[in-house]
């Protein structure tokens, strides 16, 4: 028996499936909370586009163009969960583009971490200078072991919101069975 057959069998999955297929639809609210989250995720992208057009330092010489691409394709398929849930209101339409941007941090954040081609004494610099004190504390450690702790959780999550994605989509492909009011 394989993992996902063992997973997709046991109690606490069946549980978390049955709980996600419940709150699959995503109010209004949490619509709103998705362009927020689209909107920061934009700024983040932002401030990087700045330091790589701008002589920052943020990025050191062996920041190349494939570099730049693998960041900015990990940025950019980050948007695309939250955008799925805003436009389809739907949170298990999500999960795939949520998988893959999990899987795809896994390969990023581990070729980034055995590169490490930026400098974090600049790290703060797009900000006006009243502000850099809001960044300038992040050094290369703190840097290093955020995308550490991304890289070792990531494919355990890809592969956990794929399976409950499988799972939520079963359950929902089932008739809804309505329960007679009680006597």
């Amino acid at each position: 028996m394989e993992l996902g057959e063992k997973l997709f069998g046991s109690k606490w999955f069946m549980n978390q499936v049955e709980k996600e297929a419940k709150r699959d639809s995503i109010p209004f609210s949490e619509k709103v909370g998705q362009l927020v989250a689209i909107a920061g995720t934009v700024i983040v992208l932002l401030f990087f586009s700045i330091h790589q057009t701008r002589p920052t330092g943020f990025f050191t010489d062996e920041f190349g163009s494939g570099d730049s691409a693998l960041m900015y394709v990990m940025i950019l398929l980050g948007i695309l969960p939250a955008l799925v849930r805003f436009l389809k209101g739907s949170r298990n339409a999500a999960r795939p583009p949520d998988a893959l941007s999990l899987a795809t941090f896994f390969v990023g954040g581990l070729y980034f971490l055995i590169t490490w081609p930026f400098d974090f004494a600049y790290f703060a610099a797009p900000l006006p200078h009243s502000l850099e004190f809001l960044l300038d504390w992040v050094t290369a450690d703190i840097g290093k072991l955020v995308t550490g702790i991304g890289v070792v959780v990531s494919p355990f999550f890809s592969a956990l919101t794929f399976l409950t994605y499988l799972g939520v989509k079963k359950r929902l492909a089932q008739p809804q069975v309505v329960q007679p009011p009680p006597a």
